[in-house]
């Protein structure tokens, strides 16, 4: 098998997933159509971008994990441990790192201005999963390389944990219903609405993008409830406006 048949396959099980979604959404949809085509378009031109800087960045998680093995460093080389322990491990660990960047930036206005692009969107669909600023995947793919480093597992391993969180906030984001009692164990579509209403309270909660547990640990969950308006009210007229969005990082306001 070649190197490149774990990056294909997980590709194409997350154009499967992303196709899945997009099918169950338009015809079970829980909240109505929300598809018009100016906030689309935004959605899908900023996850481009994004997408296309992840070609010229010099970080990524594939990249960690050569670094690792080639060094010799990392708590896999430490202890061995079959691939299913490893990965288990790594979405733990990956999870955790992401909630905590996460929280941080709710909290500190320089990555809350990054972040502020996802939250601005005035619907909450599959396509909100592809609108984070292509600046924010800084802080991300740095801090998800240094877990990688950390634990040093095998390239197919960190190929699966990157599906495995890809597909996880496809599925958190997208406009269906999903069966209370996951609402315990993972961050579901119920859970993760909450988290984008225009209402602070309800916003700066259920943080996790792909665990719950994290939430419950450290006193941010909420239960599931009506998520009223979705956005944020000083940010709605320009919403729908790719180059606003991407200028909005560099405003105060």
């Amino acid at each position: 098998m070649q190197a490149t048949d774990p990056a294909l396959i997980s590709l194409a099980c997350l154009a499967a997933c992303f196709a899945l979604l997009a099918v169950l959404e338009l015809r079970h949809g829980a909240s109505g159509p929300t598809s018009d085509g100016p906030r689309i378009a935004t959605n899908f031109g900023i996850g481009i971008l994004s997408m296309g800087l992840t070609l010229v960045l010099p970080i990524g998680t594939v990249a960690a994990a050569v670094f690792a093995g080639s060094r010799g460093l990392g708590l896999g080389r430490l202890v061995p441990m079959p691939w299913p322990a490893m990965l288990v491990l790594l979405l733990l660990a990956r999870s955790l790192a992401n909630y905590g960047l996460h929280r941080l930036s709710h909290a500190w206005p320089p990555l809350w201005r990054l972040h502020r692009v996802h939250h601005a969107d005035r619907a909450v669909d599959l396509s909100t999963a592809l609108r984070n600023h292509p600046l924010e995947l800084v802080p991300t793919l740095a801090l998800a390389a240094v877990v990688i480093v950390l634990l040093a597992p095998p390239v197919p391993v960190v190929i699966a944990a990157d599906a495995i969180l890809f597909a996880a906030t496809l599925w958190q984001h997208a406009d269906i219903a999903a069966p209370a009692w996951l609402d315990c164990i993972v961050a579901t579509p119920a859970l993760h609405r909450l988290h984008h209403s225009t209402r602070r309270a309800a916003h700066d909660r259920n943080y996790g993008d792909f665990l719950i547990l994290w939430d419950r640990l450290f006193g941010s969950y909420a239960a599931p409830a009506d998520p009223g308006e979705f956005g944020l009210d000083q940010h709605r007229a320009e919403a729908d406006h790719l180059l606003p969005q991407l200028a909005s990082p560099f405003r105060r306001h």
